[in-house]
């Protein structure tokens, strides 16, 4: 990712009384984040599956989904963490403490004149917002380094012959380079989910250009009146270690 977006790993934010330890977050805090030359609002946190427990919701005061009663643990902590993380990026924006419930396609429900994302995976869990009018789309993701067997699978499902090539040519590690790309497309289609209304897949969008921290993605298929064949969209990536994020953020066309 740019530098604009390069703060994706907050520090502990000492003006929330919360963002210390306690059993299930931690290292939590606020980011601030620049793409398409707009300024967005973050969250992010670490947090553990086994300090979960169902009374946190009410602790928290993140209201309990009834999609969640035959989840897992794994499932449940997850979607906490994630909320927490809206929650707090909500505030930050200025909006107050509102829940954001779960909508028909299992997406997140925004309030009205917000645009976000929330990502989890592994101990980590994140929430990009803006309040910007000319912010339509925004999406982030991260990734972990793809077990051992699953680059092959996602190879075969998220990439054709051309894309793999270029990743092969790009990325000095050609995994981690993959699940950039898986994360990019990620980050896109939480972007566009909004304007195109339902789900398309990962041949809908092929790279069109890497550079160091970004990948341009244009769209094989028209998917909306503003989503068109040929459109180009951008989406910006760090690499932190083994792990990656990528975002997205799509502006208003006139």
């Amino acid at each position: 990712m740019s530098a604009d977006a390069a703060a994706l790993e907050p520090a502990v934010d000492a003006a929330d009384p919360r963002s210390g330890d306690d059993g299930f977050v931690f290292d939590a805090g606020a980011f601030a984040c620049v793409a398409a030359g707009r300024d967005l609002t973050g969250y992010a946190c670490r947090f553990r599956s086994d300090g979960y427990r169902d009374d946190l919701f009410a602790a928290y005061a993140i209201a309990w989904p009834s999609q969640l009663d035959r989840a897992v643990v794994k499932r449940r902590s997850d979607y906490l963490a994630g909320r927490i993380c809206a929650r707090r990026a909500l505030v930050a924006l200025g909006l107050g403490a509102v829940d954001v419930p779960i909508g028909p396609d299992r997406e997140p429900v925004w309030p009205a004149g917000v645009i976000a994302s929330i990502s989890h995976a592994g101990d980590r869990a994140v929430c990009l917002a803006s309040a910007d009018p000319q912010v339509v789309g925004l999406g982030i993701d991260i990734e972990g380094r793809l077990p051992p067997g699953m680059a092959a699978d996602i190879r075969n499902e998220v990439v054709d012959a051309a894309e793999s090539a270029a990743i092969e040519a790009h990325f000095a590690d050609p995994v981690q380079g993959l699940a950039t790309v898986f994360s990019a497309k990620e980050s896109l289609f939480k972007a566009l989910f909004p304007q195109v209304g339902e789900f398309f897949g990962f041949e809908a969008m092929r790279i069109a250009g890497l550079q160091p921290g970004r990948i341009e993605f244009a769209a094989t298929q028209t998917l909306a009146a503003t989503v068109r064949e040929g459109d180009r969209f951008a989406v910006d990536y760090l690499l932190d270690g083994e792990d990656v994020r990528t975002v997205a953020c799509v502006l208003r066309r006139d």
